[in-house]
């Protein structure tokens, strides 16, 4: 059986994408200028399989279904899902510009951003949190509220 999507939002990291971008042309400039071309051209291409990396942390995505909350980093297996079910809570939060973009461990639990520090807090039943990063909180959170209901 299908499940009916509620919601669904991507979030774009556009200053992650400028700032590659900026390094990018940083490498290209110093390479085109290097009298150690080789060498330039090897630390080149491990900086930008690196980047290439980064940028699949870009875009984050978050989508509510009748049965389910998922995110994930511009592809679904980069991601999380959980069953409404499991929740507890769910609650508009703040990050900080020292929590950071990515995902990583703070007091919110594990925050997942690309952009700005409007999140959603999701409190499981089991005590774990997720920050989840959203330009939108009030309509994550009524659209989480809504399948709960649903």
């Amino acid at each position: 059986m299908n499940e009916r999507v509620i919601y669904e939002r991507r979030q774009i990291g556009w200053t992650m994408i400028g700032a590659l971008l900026f390094g990018v042309l940083v490498r290209s400039a110093a390479l085109a200028r290097s009298p150690r071309k080789k060498k330039a051209a090897r630390i080149a291409a491990v900086v930008n399989v690196a980047s290439g990396l980064i940028m699949a942390f870009s875009t984050l995505t978050v989508r509510v279904t009748d049965r389910s909350i998922a995110w994930w980093f511009t592809l679904p297996a980069l991601g999380r899902r959980l069953a409404l079910d499991d929740i507890a809570s769910v609650s508009a939060v703040r990050t900080s510009f020292l929590e950071g973009w990515g995902i990583h461990l703070t007091w919110h639990g594990w925050v997942w951003n690309v952009s700005g520090f409007n999140a959603v807090q999701i409190t499981l039943r089991s005590g774990t949190r997720f920050a989840v990063g959203t330009p939108e909180p009030q309509a994550l959170i009524e659209a989480v509220q809504r399948a709960r209901e649903g």
